[in-house]
């Protein structure tokens, strides 16, 4: 059985095959952004960590450099019926090289059937959102295998609720705390404050959402969102109507931005949304090229960094505070990580898998040829 994408990109090779994306189309869409060229270096294997030929894409990563890498541990197994994925296992490295791990199974609080729904890293503390159940009422089901037979299988019949699991930045285990909500929970983040924001759907409407939470995790308030920031529905169908049983859940991301969240509704013509502490919601200008959607934020010590959907243009955009675009990045060379992780101190951030370990690959930009005869000296940031 494959895993499924929604949760884990196999990488056999490293990222190479990632990596073969069509950077080069932007002459269908010109833009009159300065363009730049990324190449990577590979670095020495990253020490201590044994690294699983699962790696789940994209990277997470946080405005010092820290990037955040989730694998499928070695020997991980679907089993059905149900096939959920294998635990997963997340580890952070640091510019410098240095390791933390965050597994789920060292929380004390006992815990059955934990699944994770996402998790967030900040400047703080890396938080996991989970659905679990706090008891085990084990009832045994048939389910008719491939060839035709019958089998059997026990799940637990108990209550199952959302819980978010906080760790500090060093992988210590700190709390966990039952979420008093009442949407079905995508994504969740933490404000420096504590609080958290909570963005998911309705039961019955499936319409977005966006709630803050206490520290307790009980509600602190809705959030308005003004007519045509999200869709009327957060399912997609073949038919477009939101309902029926071929629906798959638009992706999201959130993205930590000093003191605020960014809301990034990934592959849709739909604003990215800046959240503050206070509660509240701003629409972040873009001006990309026309015909062109947000594939996902790159986590940057500077500007915003977009990358964008590759079949309509696959490069990526910095954009100013203001949406407009500084420049635009393709990268060079053919075999090179597509997986951006992030932006620091100039750099471009990402990992490929090598002989069992994690290696370091760091792309630096220069301006292309182009660039350099058609931009006045005063604009070429090489000069």
């Amino acid at each position: 059985m494959r895993l499924d994408v929604k949760y884990v990109c196999l990488i056999m090779c490293g990222l190479f095959a990632q990596g073969q994306v069509a950077y080069k189309t932007h002459s269908a869409h010109p833009s009159p952004a300065p363009l730049y060229s990324i190449s990577f270096e590979r670095k020495n294997a990253v020490s201590g960590i044994d690294a699983s030929p699962a790696i789940k894409l994209p990277f997470d990563c946080t405005s010092d450099g820290i990037v955040f890498v989730t694998m499928v541990p070695v020997g991980g197994q679907l089993h059905p019926p149900t096939f959920a994925p294998p635990p997963l296992l997340l580890v952070s490295v640091s510019p410098s090289g240095r390791t933390h791990t965050f597994p789920l199974d060292q929380p004390t609080e006992q815990l059955f059937d934990v699944r994770e729904v996402d998790h967030y890293a900040s400047e703080s503390n890396v938080i996991f959102t989970i659905q679990a159940a706090k008891e085990n009422k084990p009832v045994t089901q048939t389910y008719t295998k491939p060839d035709g037979t019958e089998g059997e299988f026990t799940r637990n019949s108990a209550e199952h609720n959302f819980y978010v699991v906080i760790f500090d930045r060093d992988g210590n285990y700190q709390k966990t705390v039952k979420l008093d909500v009442s949407i079905q929970v995508q994504q969740l983040g933490m404000f420096p404050s504590g609080v958290f924001l909570a963005f998911g759907f309705g039961e019955e409407t499936h319409a977005p959402q966006l709630v803050m939470l206490k520290e307790d995790g009980t509600l602190l308030r809705p959030l308005q969102i003004r007519k045509g920031y999200f869709p009327e529905s957060m399912f997609d169908t073949k038919d477009g109507s939101g309902k029926g049983s071929a629906v798959h859940i638009a992706p999201t991301q959130l993205v930590p931005r000093e003191r605020s969240i960014i809301v990034v509704q990934n592959k849709t013509d739909y604003p990215l949304l800046e959240v503050s502490e206070s509660g509240e919601v701003r629409k972040i200008p873009t001006h990309l090229p026309k015909g062109t959607t947000i594939e996902g934020l790159i986590p940057s010590d500077l500007n915003v960094f977009a990358r964008v959907n590759p079949q309509t243009d696959g490069a990526i955009y910095e954009l100013a505070g203001d949406g407009t675009v500084r420049r635009r990045f393709e990268i060079a060379d053919n075999h090179a990580s597509s997986g951006v992780a992030c932006v620091y101190d100039g750099k471009f951030l990402s990992f490929e898998h090598g002989d069992g370990k994690l290696v370091p690959l760091v792309g630096t930009a220069k301006p292309s040829d182009s660039t350099v005869q058609n931009e006045p000296a005063s604009r070429n940031p090489a000069k």
